[in-house]
């Protein structure tokens, strides 16, 4: 398995993506941490998110530049 780090990763649509879902959590099924979580992801650094990522099981092959 490839290890992807912040340079090979668009890192922005990435996080852009990783918002997206949690807000989607919050309108679907009312899970009220989805904002924290939403806003915790706008102050991670690009490793943080890369890292959050892996640990959540995002594919990030789809985010490869």
């Amino acid at each position: 398995m490839y290890d992807y780090n912040y340079y090979d990763i668009d890192v922005d649509a990435l996080r852009q993506d990783m918002k997206e879902e949690a807000m989607g959590a919050l309108f679907v099924g009312g899970f009220g941490g989805a904002i924290f979580e939403a806003s915790d992801i706008d102050n991670m650094s690009d490793e943080e998110v890369i890292e959050k990522a892996k640990r959540e099981g995002i594919n990030l092959g789809n985010y490869r530049i």
